[in-house]
Formats: C-alpha cells, structure tokens, sequence
C-alpha cells in the first residue's frame, strides 16, 4: 500500500513525497517462565494452583514476523505446536545467552523437515559454550558469530544487535531488533552496563527480565520488577513488558495490578500465546 503526503510546495509547483507503507512487526511469545515452566512439579502455592490460564507458563522464546527465534527454550516443540507456528518458516535463531533454558530447543529445532538451514546468530563465547551443552546437533545449523554492537542484517528491512548485560558470571545479551522499529529483548539480566544503556533509548518496545517482583525470591544475575520499571521509565521506550516470569514473583492478575500502580499504562506482563503488531 501507497502512501502519499504534501509536504509542501515550491514556487508554484508543489512537491509530493509517496512512502511505502511497511507491514507492522509481528511479535508471539511462545514461552513466558524462567528455569522451568509453571506450573512447578508438585507445588500447590498460590501461582502453582492457579487457574488463570495466563500463570500457565513454558520456558522463555519469543518469535518475531513467523521467522526470528530468539533463544530455543527446551519447550519449543511444544510451543511451536501449540501456538500453530509452521516451523519451516524460521530463519534465524538469536541466542541472549547458553543457560539450558534458553538453548536446549535446538536439538528438536536441528530436525526439522522440509525447512531452509536456519542461522544461528550469537557472540563466539555464547556459541561456543553452546556447542559444548548441545553437541552434534549444533552441526545442523549456519553459525554466524556477532561482536557486541555489531549490525547483522538480516534482510532489507531487519537488523540485529548485541548488546552486552551483567547476568552474574554468564556472558549474556539484550537483542536490538529493528523491524522497522526497534524493539529490545532482554529477558534475563542484573545491570544494564553503561556503554550497553545508550543503545536502548529511543525504542518502540523493551522485553526486560521479570523473575522476581521485589527483593523476595529474587536469584542471583537478575533484576527485580521493581527495577526494571525504574529502568523503563528511564529510558525512552513507548512500551515495557516482563517476561521470565518466576515461581515466586506472583500471578499474573496481581502483576498487572501492580504495573497499574507503581508504572502507568505503558507497563504489562507477558503471556504464553500474547501476540503484539509493533
């Protein structure tokens, strides 16, 4: 579709300027949980026995325009079942870091019939631990290794970045994705580093860490709710969700309350099955 705007006019000729219109980026996230899904095995504690079907989670990916993976949460088969993704649709699989729950999908992913060779995308430390926790799988797959801030195309309108985060000793990374409009994926992290924070202003969309809504229950390398909605108003972002959502950070209902309350109406949590236009 075909835009077209006056912008104006010189001497008597006026000049029209025709813009392509550009289809908005699709976002589904497939998983939701951190560590493990939720319900816990064998817990009966508020969140574990609740039958909001939005406290059910599985581990954390998010899937962007049918096509871009990131991270392969060890549930993958079962979301991309699930939530009716074709799985020879996708094309690149960006990894923010190589904990098991973020990596382990791509044994199934390394199986899939019919479908083009996906690319990996990732620093050398994060795919080279990878290598070692997946194996032979990993051969399956086209490795392409990104430096910290270094533009990776992806197609004519799609472009990756790395951006470096504290999560305790693992090397990890937010996702900068420009599909047109920037969006950041940082699902699990303690600090954002200074050189990292300049590249997350300006953004249509921030995915942050939300494994523990305050101090309590909060794990080692990651940041709080709390947090994380000081950081979100810092930066210049029109809208923050949390993801990695953990076992004691509370039900979804009283998330949402509490976005209500300490953030305003640019703040929410993410859902398994929670589909966005960007």
């Amino acid at each position: 579709m075909v835009d077209a705007q006056d912008l104006g006019s010189c001497g008597s000729n006026p000049v029209e300027v025709r813009i392509l219109s550009r289809a908005p980026m699709e976002i589904l996230f497939l998983g939701t949980s951190s560590g493990w899904p939720l319900p816990r095995l064998g817990c009966k504690c508020e969140i574990c026995s609740s039958q909001d079907p939005k406290d059910t989670r599985l581990r954390p990916s998010l899937l962007v325009n049918r096509s871009i993976l990131f991270d392969a949460s060890p549930d993958i088969y079962n979301e991309i079942k699930i939530h009716k993704v074709d799985p020879t649709k996708i094309t690149h699989i960006i990894l923010t870091h190589a904990h098991d729950d973020h990596i382990f999908g791509l044994y199934d992913l390394s199986h899939i019939y019919n479908g083009p060779k996906i690319t990996i995308i990732s620093s050398s430390g994060v795919l080279s631990k990878a290598r070692r926790l997946v194996g032979i799988s990993m051969r399956a797959f086209d490795i392409l290794e990104a430096k910290p801030f270094e533009k990776i195309s992806l197609s004519k309108d799609s472009s990756v970045w790395l951006i470096p985060v504290e999560h305790g000793s693992e090397e990890a990374y937010a996702i900068k994705l420009k599909a047109p409009k920037p969006v950041v994926y940082a699902p699990e992290f303690r600090r954002i580093i200074p050189s990292s924070r300049k590249e997350m202003g300006d953004i249509e969309m921030a995915i942050l860490d939300g494994s523990s809504k305050t101090s309590y229950g909060q794990a080692k390398g990651h940041e709080t709710i709390e947090e994380g909605l000081r950081f979100g108003k810092d930066v210049n972002a029109k809208r923050v969700l949390f993801t990695n959502i953990g076992h004691k950070t509370d039900t979804h209902a009283n998330l949402e309350a509490f976005m209500k309350e300490h953030g305003g109406d640019k703040f929410g949590i993410a859902f398994d099955g929670l589909e966005l236009k960007v």
